[in-house]
């Protein structure tokens, strides 16, 4: 549920629908309470006006923090696939992250730390402004240009000052030690320099950032039952975020982790349906599609290489009177589309690429490009249960033998 709205440097920017309701609750909040107590005795229209910029510049202080953290990562050589802004800040989704940080965490840390350090350098900028406008407007460092009747300078005055707080806000809410915030990961790489093990230390800062999460969940609630509502769930949602996202990291590495010995050829399904490139829709749907439940079926040449996918709904949807013209060639998914691994590939691997395409099924195929077998996320998850119980049975013996 998110909109691409630009792109730098190659990286496409994505507004999650959240990030509207937020602005407009930010604007709203600035305008009728912030501003009005800061500034007081203006007109509402000049709140509104300082509110809706004070908005924006939130986005615009989210998405520079982002921005630092993809172009660290593009100069690392890693693939930023795009950047999603969203209620809680944003994130910077960065390709193959985790395991360039196995081999090297000073990456890790450079790429996490730079995020919080431009917010503050934001902040700083900020400030400076800030009470340099003071200076030049009043004649004196104090706080009061709301004295004045300039008001285009309290205007600019309000902004430069809700600004640089909620850079400092940004930056210090980031470094907070848990996943999914930067300070988690600056947290794992300090781990990771000092344990030299990159899955202990990532279970460690899950945990941490598990026991964290509590307790702003903890504070948020007696925050709101003592009168200060709007503070209070804030700090239960941040608390409810930190929670959910150090629980779904931990999963996730977990599920790597199990995974990562398995190999593709072992649990894919060889029993494959695949059509010819030049079957007639009319062929597919009576042939294919009337006698079997699959939703897709991969379609191969006339020697058997993979060269595409053709859904069932797709073919469906062509006109009846053109089922007997049109080839499955002409509906299909292109190859350049689909998720193609070798016979060497590996279940983790896999499931990554899932992930990253949003896609449900790995086509296996050999050197030539001969279809060999299907991987589904099912046949994954059913191999990553199984190597689970399996470890389990296996310390639950060890235990036994050790007690005994």
């Amino acid at each position: 549920m998110s909109l691409q709205v630009a792109k730098i440097k190659g990286i496409p920017i994505r507004l999650h629908f959240t990030l509207v309701i937020v602005s407009f609750l930010i604007a709203w909040a600035l305008a009728t309470m912030l501003m009005p107590e800061i500034y007081p005795g203006l007109n509402i229209s000049v709140y509104w006006i300082m509110g809706i910029i004070g908005a924006i510049i939130l986005l615009v202080s989210v998405l520079l923090h982002e921005l630092a953290h993809s172009i660290v990562a593009l100069r690392y050589g890693l693939e930023v696939r795009e950047i999603i802004l969203f209620i809680f800040g944003g994130v910077s989704v960065i390709e193959d992250q985790d395991e360039e940080a196995s081999k090297d965490f000073r990456k890790e840390f450079k790429i996490a730390v730079v995020g919080p350090i431009t917010s503050f350098v934001i902040a700083a900028i900020l400030a400076t402004s800030l009470w340099l406008l003071i200076y030049v407007t009043t004649g004196s460092n104090n706080n009061n240009i709301n004295n004045t009747d300039n008001i285009p300078a309290i205007i600019v005055a309000g902004i430069l000052q809700y600004g640089a707080l909620v850079n400092v806000l940004l930056g210090g809410i980031n470094l907070i030690p848990a996943f999914p915030s930067d300070g988690g990961r600056i947290l794992r790489s300090a781990l990771l320099r000092s344990k030299r093990d990159y899955d202990k230390s990532t279970k460690i800062t899950a945990r941490i950032g598990i026991a964290i999460s509590y307790g702003f969940m903890g504070f948020g609630f007696l925050i709101t039952i003592s009168g200060s509502f709007i503070s209070g769930i804030w700090l239960l949602l941040v608390g409810w975020f930190l929670n959910s996202g150090a629980r779904s990291y931990l999963a996730q590495h977990q599920l790597t982790s199990i995974l990562s010995g398995v190999s593709l050829t072992g649990i894919m399904n060889t029993q494959i349906i695949a059509v010819r490139k030049d079957m007639l829709i009319t062929h597919l749907i009576h042939d294919c599609l009337s006698v079997s439940a699959k939703d897709s079926f991969p379609v191969i040449d006339d020697y058997g290489h993979l060269v595409g996918m053709v859904a069932s709904k797709d073919a469906w949807r062509v006109p009846e009177h053109r089922r007997s013209l049109v080839h499955v060639m002409d509906i299909m998914i292109q190859k350049s589309y689909l998720i193609i691994m070798h016979t060497d590939g590996t279940a983790d691997d896999g499931l990554k690429y899932m992930s990253r395409k949003r896609m449900d099924t790995v086509f296996i195929c050999d050197q030539e490009g001969k279809l060999t077998g299907l991987v589904s996320k099912m046949d994954i998850m059913n191999a990553a249960g199984k190597r689970k119980d399996y470890a389990e049975g296996i310390g639950k013996l060890s235990r036994h033998k050790s007690w005994k």
